[in-house]
């Protein structure tokens, strides 16, 4: 995912676990100015394809965080884990949301009383899988936004659970799990 007018334009690399069954993702961003964003697909034969959108923002990657800074990070690490029944699809894909408390600071944005700026601090890596199996892994940079959330489908294989671990820049570890719920399976 690339966001062409960020101070660093590749806001997120992400890999889906062979089988995963993930047909959509989604997570907000920062966008510091107008500017395309762009998501790049390389499928397992090699090929290429890009989609692509024009927003209309402005200063993003630089806004202060909208909360107090001491409790973001008490509440840092934080998760939450929403599921969704399967859809009556073809695939009877299932549903996640996961919602990570993290300051996500990029470190552009300013402490509104020292005016020094806060330095980057933000989840870098993040794995979530079933049973052990890949879902979906995550490479991220300044432009994912506080407090990131990822919602998407994949194909559930049995009942193992969801595990989740995120890595942040200060290489703190944070990980959870929860029960995969089968109602609708």
């Amino acid at each position: 995912m690339i966001i062409d007018v960020n101070p660093a334009p590749v806001a997120a690399t992400f890999e889906i676990g062979k089988d995963a069954g993930v047909t959509h993702l989604s997570t907000r961003v920062r966008v510091d100015d107008y500017s395309y964003l762009r998501a790049i697909a390389e499928t397992q034969g090699g090929e290429l394809h890009m989609a692509q959108t024009f927003v209309k923002a402005s200063g993003g990657c630089s806004a202060p965080a909208v909360k107090n800074q001491d409790e973001a990070m008490a509440t840092m690490g934080q998760m939450k884990l929403r599921q969704f029944p399967p859809q009556e699809t073809m695939t009877k894909a299932q549903e996640l949301q996961l919602m990570i408390r993290h300051p996500n600071n990029s470190g552009l944005q300013r402490n509104p009383l020292t005016q020094y700026f806060i330095p980057a601090h933000f989840v870098q890596k993040l794995s979530v899988s079933q049973a052990d199996r890949l879902i979906l892994s995550m490479e991220g940079g300044i432009s994912i936004s506080e407090d990131p959330n990822f919602r998407f489908d994949f194909t559930a294989h049995g009942t193992g659970q969801i595990q989740v671990e995120a890595i942040d820049t200060d290489g703190k570890v944070f990980r959870n799990q929860w029960p995969l719920e089968v109602t609708g399976l």
